[in-house]
């Protein structure tokens, strides 16, 4: 697990150089047969929460209309009696989730154009599905997803930027477009300057309970924070959206908790301030992820962030040192992150629509 964190920024290279001509060719051959409209980006698990990432992408920052679902609603709900010419692009590292498969089948029989992002291009997935993109990132030796999920969410995201420049409407935003061409210098500065702090917030911390939050694209990648800190050391751990942890949640901060809110440079710094002073009051444990200096000046216990890290790909970047996280607090317990109990690579399950 450790090797392939550190393998990420050259897995981003590797999309950006090498996969990203064959996503604008594919997006262009799909536009212009099928026009798509409403996009349903679904995966299980970790893909599930890669897809959020560029779906929030694809709502706010391209113009179009991406929907993330787990793909098991996929198969129950999609697509909805109004929608204009959907489209689906189902996210997995094997290309054999039983969900997933199932998610293609039912749009190749509803003749909705579908697009599996694997890295296992001989997988029943890519071979079942209208348009296959192998993403070039050799999948995870780990049954932990780590280079495979920033891998499925940056070549999602590329296919939607290659939509919207296909479409037309909506000019590509250019912070997105230059935060793109220093990514994985971005990366590699990432992993360089966080792997220390993060070892050492996870070896020091006294805590049982661990709190996640994230906003925007963020969102998806707390969600995969936390399941990754389950997976690994079978703690328990939640994520919520910052202001919605006023909402019920709130009541159950204590000492022995400890809360890891991802804040990267942007908007809405001050309101989540002004929410993690109410949280340490509690006794909680506040340990920022955030290269906002206000934040880490304030909380000692930071994970202090590159300053060249964007707000744009922020979710892909600070993926990084929530994998450490969960990695070394694995370790620290004696655990065996690369062979978690009870899972595998893949599930298989009987789902019928």
């Amino acid at each position: 697990m450790l090797r392939e964190i550190r393998e990420q920024p050259e897995a981003l290279r590797t999309i950006l150089n090498e996969t990203r001509p064959k996503i604008r060719a594919m997006a262009e051959a799909i536009w212009t047969s099928h026009h798509p409209a409403t996009f349903y980006l679904t995966g299980c698990g970790s893909s599930y929460y890669a897809a959020m990432i560029p779906a929030h992408c694809f709502s706010f920052s391209l113009g179009l209309d991406g929907r993330a679902l787990p793909s098991s609603e996929f198969v129950w709900y999609a697509p909805g009696p109004n929608d204009c010419s959907p489209i689906l692009v189902s996210l997995s590292r094997s290309g054999k989730t039983s969900e997933s498969v199932a998610a293609i089948r039912k749009a190749v029989k509803l003749r909705i154009p579908s697009i599996a992002v694997t890295s296992e291009s001989a997988s029943t997935m890519s071979e079942e599905c209208d348009y296959s993109l192998d993403t070039g990132v050799p999948t995870d030796e780990s049954v932990i997803m780590t280079k495979t999920f920033t891998g499925g969410a940056l070549a999602a995201t590329l296919l939607g930027i290659e939509f919207a420049r296909a479409q037309g409407e909506t000019p590509i935003p250019e912070v997105l477009e230059r935060e793109l061409s220093t990514l994985p210098e971005d990366a590699d500065r990432v992993v360089s300057s966080v792997q220390d702090q993060t070892k050492n917030r996870a070896e020091s911390t006294k805590a049982s309970r661990f709190i996640y939050l994230g906003s925007g694209g963020n969102y998806g990648s707390c969600l995969e924070g936390a399941l990754k800190l389950r997976e690994t050391s079978y703690v328990a751990s939640e994520c919520y959206h910052p202001m919605e942890f006023r909402h019920g949640p709130f009541a159950e901060l204590e000492e022995g908790i400890q809360v890891i809110p991802v804040i990267p440079k942007g908007k809405n710094i001050q309101e989540q301030l002004a929410l993690l002073k109410e949280m340490a009051a509690t006794g909680a444990t506040i340990t920022p992820i955030s290269n906002e200096p206000e934040v880490t000046e304030t909380y000692k216990n930071s994970i202090v962030m590159p300053d060249s890290v964007g707000s744009e790909l922020a979710p892909i970047l600070y993926m990084i040192p929530l994998q450490l996280f969960a990695y070394y607090y694995a370790v620290k317990q004696g655990r065996n992150p690369d062979k978690p109990r009870n899972l595998t690579k893949f599930v298989t399950t009987q789902i019928n629509p």
